[in-house]
């Protein structure tokens, strides 16, 4: 697997910048963004920012994303004990999509996205199709053809808010969720009185990458490269 994150859209180094900014609750200018090469490169900005408090006593990050998520499962199913090795499909049913938004309301934090069902890749394929041909259709003047593209993309967009989606990659228990709440909330936790450790914001930043890579957070190295393009 090549050593890099493989973010060469145009819009995946933007995404995964702002999923940065709102997991660390820090604001990264573009020079700042330009400037990072690798990953050790966005490491060392986020060691940065948070040098003054790395090494405070404080709480382990990831304990208290799980209260958190205790107390808002418990509200939403009191009759089940929440523990770290309780699966997620027992409160999430058969629509993740709605779960994950109510648990994101009830604990005020972000919640990893749900992962896509055949409802919402048909709806995403219609939808870029639809796109190209409306394109097509503009440029052409066949204002029917414009008509029934337009058509067929809000059809598209209706299916992926319709599709419940399924639970996130790596997330079928509670624990799980809690490693990855606490990755995407660090920022918050680390003001709420969270211990920040070099090691566990590495963890955290890589797990935030992850969601815009097909790398996983185990694989990145200090010199693993953000867009393939620069290999």
């Amino acid at each position: 697997m090549p050593n890099t994150l493989g973010l060469d859209d145009d819009l995946d180094p933007v995404e995964a910048v702002f999923s940065l900014e709102k997991a660390f609750a820090l604001d990264i200018s573009d020079a700042e963004a330009e400037a990072c090469t690798t990953v050790g490169d966005i490491f060392d900005l986020l060691e940065t920012r948070f040098a003054a408090r790395m090494g405070e006593p404080g709480s382990c990050m990831t304990s208290m994303a799980f209260y958190r998520l205790r107390r808002a499962l418990q509200a939403m199913r009191p009759d089940l004990d929440c523990r770290p090795d309780t699966p997620l499909a027992i409160y999430a049913g058969r629509n993740a999509r709605g779960f994950l938004n109510q648990l994101r309301r009830r604990s005020a934090m972000h919640m990893p996205g749900p992962r896509g069902r055949w409802l919402g890749a048909g709806g995403g394929l219609l939808a870029v199709v639809s796109l190209v041909g409306l394109i097509v259709a503009a440029t052409q003047g066949a204002m029917i053809q414009c008509g029934v593209t337009i058509a067929l993309m809000v059809f598209g967009a209706a299916l992926i808010r319709l599709d419940p989606g399924a639970l996130p990659a790596g997330c079928a228990t509670v624990g799980d969720l809690a490693i990855k709440a606490g990755a995407l909330n660090y920022g918050s936790l680390a003001s709420a009185g969270g211990a920040v450790r070099a090691k566990d914001l590495w963890d955290a930043m890589a797990q935030v990458l992850a969601e815009h890579s097909d790398l996983p957070a185990s694989a990145m190295r200090r010199d693993t490269l953000i867009l393939q393009s620069a290999a």
